[in-house]
């Protein structure tokens, strides 16, 4: 008959190892906290390192997230596996050591690295995630592995491990709530991003220096310190022979967007990450200088004397201050999110700001569901060619603007897409919510069909009015060689408005966005 162990003797046959802690406990906390920082920094960061080329779709943040989560898993198990081989503190400054390498030199390849995948035409969801696999998954893996290790150096007995860890993966989220909130909140619009990541890949050599120094491995403490050494002397000597791009006047990041300004050709560009948004005729600043600005001056065939307009989205801001300039009259409100894009467009492309030219730094829908004015033109010019605030594409969104609407008022909306086929469903989408909540839309592309509907993207000027019924070709063409003259000549009006379409634009197949369903840059990608 066996006897029941005593619990005195449970307790002994529990330990996993001496009295005596392996580490100092406040130093393992520090370590998970500066490494739980580091990971959600180099995330938050990394939705930037990927725009140039891929630009800030939910592909890119589903990307980052996935890549993140899969190395923690692997790094939470691998790390697990170590620890009860080598339960030792100089193996986890090997650990924190072995990233912060990585990460400080990938500033110096995630450019040509990123071109190269997007040069690969991969697509809008596989070139993202193979990126962020090749800059990111290893460093993370390596990052997942130090919380289960400071785990079971920390652990005395088995009846004291849930406290441990749950103290230890505790601070570990605080360092992520800190990296988080510093990373976007602060340093990307103080620092850049390049210097971010080199400073999170420092950070982390320092901090195996000192788990080095607390393990009493004074030699690979030195080698840790002498690492940061030469990154820091290679990262600022790489700072200062870096060739100037020829023309750029401004590069930027600002809480929204990665903001160049150059000139080339005698005109001046603005370009939000991988996408151009504004151009400006050096010789004369108010020219109306990319062609699908001019298109936007069909509004006045249906509104010729406007009183009040607004625009969402500025830009280099070279439509708003045009009707600025040739309507005297005329009060222009501009809402733009990034306060950054405001600035800049009145310092460099000579946007002014007075009582009849308003901008307002705020989100495009909050400013119309704020706001108690009534415009006689609402023009949307916020849709990127590959990033889509969704809040704007809804039939929600359409009928607030339509609510803004002096009688005889006019909605005209810019946006990048394809006309017909496989590629054109976004484009049918957009067409389908607006003719939900308007009784007229003139569809006109920035290309005569004349020679047939082109299979590429181009710009799609949607105009919608609360006419019950649209105007014919003809009847736009004579509308348009009255009004014209001003912002572009009479002939070149009526030339694009003999651009309209008057076939129907088949929408059975897609469809309509609302605010509980608007997959906009699923569309897009299809």
């Amino acid at each position: 008959m066996h006897k029941r162990p005593s619990h005195r003797h449970e307790q002994q046959t529990d330990k996993t190892g001496p009295h005596k802690p392996m580490a100092h406990s406040w130093l393992l906390h520090i370590v998970v906290f500066v490494c739980g920082a580091v990971l959600m920094g180099l995330e938050i960061v990394g939705s930037r390192i990927l725009a140039p080329s891929f630009g800030n779709s939910i592909f890119v943040w589903g990307s980052l997230i996935s890549v993140v989560l899969a190395a923690l898993s692997l790094g939470y198990w691998l790390g697990g596996i170590v620890a009860d081989r080598w339960p030792r503190l100089s193996v986890l400054g090997v650990l924190i050591a072995i990233p912060g390498i990585m990460i400080s030199v990938l500033p110096f390849g995630y450019p040509t690295l990123n071109r190269a995948i997007a040069v690969g035409d991969l697509g809008a969801r596989l070139g993202p995630l193979v990126s962020c696999m090749a800059l990111f998954l290893i460093p993370s893996v390596f990052l997942g592995t130090v919380s289960p290790f400071a785990v079971r150096l920390q652990a005395r007995a088995v009846t004291s491990v849930g406290t441990t860890a749950g103290g230890l993966y505790a601070v570990s989220t605080a360092g992520s709530i800190a990296g988080t909130l510093v990373t976007a909140f602060y340093l990307i619009v103080v620092i850049g991003v390049a210097n971010i990541v080199h400073g999170l890949g420092l950070t982390l050599l320092l901090t195996a220096a000192v788990v080095f120094l607390g393990g009493r491995r004074f030699g690979r403490a030195g080698v840790a310190l002498v690492c940061m050494g030469v990154l820091m002397l290679g990262i600022f000597s790489w700072g200062r022979t870096r060739a100037a791009d020829p023309g750029l006047l401004l590069e930027m990041d600002s809480f929204y967007n990665h903001i160049r300004v150059a000139e080339s050709g005698g005109a001046r560009y603005m370009d939000f990450d991988n996408l151009r948004q504004s151009a400006m005729l050096l010789k004369d600043p108010w020219e109306l200088y990319l062609r699908y600005s001019r298109f936007l001056a069909l509004a006045l065939a249906f509104q010729p004397e406007p009183k009040r307009a607004l625009v969402l989205g500025l830009g280099g801001g070279s439509f708003p201050k045009r009707l600025y300039r040739d309507f005297p009259q005329l009060v222009v409100d501009v809402a733009d999110i990034d306060p950054e894009v405001l600035a800049i467009a009145k310092r460099y492309f000579h946007v002014p700001e007075d009582a009849r030219m308003r901008l307002h730094a705020k989100d495009g829908r909050r400013f119309i569901q704020e706001t108690d004015a009534k415009y006689d033109l609402i023009f949307l010019d916020a849709y990127n060619s590959d990033t889509v605030p969704f809040h704007l594409t809804t039939r929600e969104f359409y009928r607030e603007a339509q609510a803004r609407l002096a009688p005889g008022g006019v909605l005209v909306s810019n946006l990048i897409g394809v006309l017909r086929g496989p590629q054109s469903t976004f484009f049918r989408s957009m067409h389908r919510t607006l003719a939900e909540a308007f009784p007229s839309v003139h569809v006109i592309p920035v290309h005569s069909v004349a020679w047939g509907f082109p299979s590429y993207e181009i710009n799609i000027i949607q105009i919608a009015t609360q006419e019950k019924a649209p105007l014919t070709r003809g009847e736009l063409m004579m509308r348009a060689g009255r009004v014209g003259g001003k912002l572009v000549p009479a002939s070149e009006l009526t030339e694009y408005a003999s651009y309209l379409l008057e076939v129907p634009i088949p929408v059975s197949d897609v469809p309509s966005l609302t605010d509980d369903y608007a997959p906009a840059e699923m569309l897009r990608a299809s």
